[in-house]
């Protein structure tokens, strides 16, 4: 295997506006833990695959298809073998035509060409820095390591009256993994590690007004410190996971729990050799004789590196009617109006403008017959010696990836969510009936008119866990247990659950 690893920094002008916090009104004015693009190129016989961290909320179809078009053709690959994952940060600007299409709602014409022009030439330093990765190219081997982190909390936390809000649900399922990969070099020095971890970048909250990678850039910047060689984040099944301590006022909690991350990553994998290797005796002496024992590398063939993707169809759950859909904007469209007499500052005015400008989109949609009633996506996986990373488009719940992930035959298992696109919230099936903003109105930041179905659910295991077996001929296949070997999606939750409508505010 041959391995090489790059950045560039994306450092945008001051005076963008940031994605992510709905009631963020103030535009950039400063510059924090940088945004950056970092690339792993690995090549084994006739395959080659691009792994690329990006520091931004997210960029959809077709765009992202397009990018990884893009990257591919710069590095000798085919797109399928190209992974672009965004950290998801929430203090970036816009990185895709949708980001800067809603923010043109909101914004004069000067400041959306600005964000246009940065999403450009970040775009362009997507490719430049896999461009680079894949001229540094020089004999490495992989080591997985698997560490924990106790850093984050399912955040669908149940109110007294039945709602779901965002906060703290401690009896809610959570991945605390920490999976690491690391390439080495025959002398064992790094040139890159990989770390992945599903939990939101959002340590630092909408009071901050610097550009910031959050966690993921102490994470990196502790990693090159501490090994010397590149460090690339890959953001995990986050949908529904928070920093227990989140959206504060300053960057020293993304600098606390960066700083943690990267101490597990490389505790996980510090005892682990990649090489193998013997021990060789030689004699010394100096008053009294002595041996000297040196390690020694020994032959070894390539490791295996393969990849396999599947296009799989998301429905969507059924779509408003024309009136349902009038009578919803009439309704944000009240509240707007009521907002501004009432003099509320422009954070509240931003949080209703988001529902109107949805109601809008959808309504124009369903009046002219083009509304979706389904999506389509590629789900990816690849196969990095012993170990193997699944991947999915879309803000995918804890749980989802935690499924996958018992069912992959690898020895260490990466799911990583907000990859190669990003469509929506994905959920369980089990979280519908209990509403709130996932699985209730999550689809309105992605520009969907509805849902996704919870058929989501075991598409997205079924074939996750599919993709990872296939990767691994070799091995005895997952065993699909319950519903996923039936098909049957699990029954909602008892009838003394509430269902509750989220407040449309």
């Amino acid at each position: 295997m041959r391995a090489g690893a790059a950045r560039v920094s994306l450092e945008p002008p001051l005076g963008l506006p940031m994605v992510g916090f709905v009631r963020q009104w103030q535009t950039a004015d400063g510059y924090g833990w940088p945004l950056e693009a970092t690339a792993l190129v690995l090549e084994a016989g006739e395959t080659r695959v691009a792994l690329v961290g990006v520091d931004t909320v997210g960029i959809q179809s077709p765009e992202a298809d397009e990018l990884r078009t893009r990257v591919g053709s710069a590095i000798g690959a085919p797109a399928a073998n190209v992974f672009l994952n965004w950290s998801h940060t929430h203090l970036a600007p816009p990185g895709s035509r949708f980001f800067v299409d809603e923010l043109a709602q909101i914004a004069d014409d000067g400041l959306r060409a600005r964000a246009e022009a940065y999403a450009e030439v970040m775009h362009e330093k997507v490719v430049s820095v896999a461009r680079l990765a894949a001229e540094a190219r020089e004999p490495a081997r992989a080591v997985w390591g698997l560490g924990a982190l106790d850093e984050a909390v399912n955040r669908r936390e149940r109110t007294a009256d039945g709602r779901v809000i965002l906060g703290w649900h401690p009896d809610g399922l959570v991945d605390q993994s920490v999976p690491v990969l690391q390439l080495r070099r025959p002398d064992e020095s790094a040139i890159c590690t990989l770390v992945g971890y599903g939990c939101h970048t959002v340590s630092a909250g909408p009071d901050v007004t610097v550009y910031s990678s959050d966690y993921a850039g102490p994470l990196r910047a502790a990693v090159r410190d501490w090994t010397g060689g590149e460090c690339v984040f890959f953001q995990g099944a986050a949908g529904n996971v928070l920093p227990r301590v989140c959206f504060t006022e300053s960057e020293e909690e993304p600098e606390r729990i960066g700083r943690a991350l990267a101490l597990e990553a490389l505790h996980a994998v510090s005892r682990r050799s990649a090489w193998p290797h013997r021990f060789v005796r030689s004699p010394g002496g100096s008053v009294t004789p002595f041996s000297l024992y040196r390690r020694e590398n020994v032959e070894v063939g390539d490791q295996t590196l393969a990849v396999a993707e599947e296009r799989v169809v998301f429905p969507l759950l059924p779509l408003p009617s024309a009136g349902e859909i009038a009578e919803q904007r009439a309704e944000f469209e009240r509240l707007e109006r009521e907002a501004e007499a009432a003099g509320e500052g422009p954070g509240r005015l931003r949080t209703l403008a988001y529902n109107s400008r949805w109601a809008r989109r959808t309504e124009a949609q369903i009046a002219a017959g083009t509304a979706p009633t389904e999506v389509e996506a590629s789900l990816s996986a690849i196969r990095i010696g012993e170990g193997a990373i699944v991947a999915a488009p879309g803000e995918i719940f804890s749980e989802i990836g935690l499924a996958v992930k018992e069912r992959s035959p690898a020895e260490v298992t990466l799911y990583a969510g907000y990859t190669n696109g990003i469509l929506s919230y994905f959920p369980t099936a089990a979280e519908y009936p209990f509403g709130g903003y996932e699985p209730g109105y999550g689809n309105r930041s992605f520009g969907l008119p509805a849902q996704v179905t919870p058929e989501a659910e075991r598409i997205l295991v079924e074939t996750g866990a599919r993709l990872a077996a296939a990767l691994f001929p070799e091995r005895e296949p997952p065993q699909l247990d319950g519903w996923l070997a039936t098909g049957t999606p699990p029954a909602p939750p008892p009838a003394d659950r509430p269902e509750r409508q989220p407040d449309p505010a």
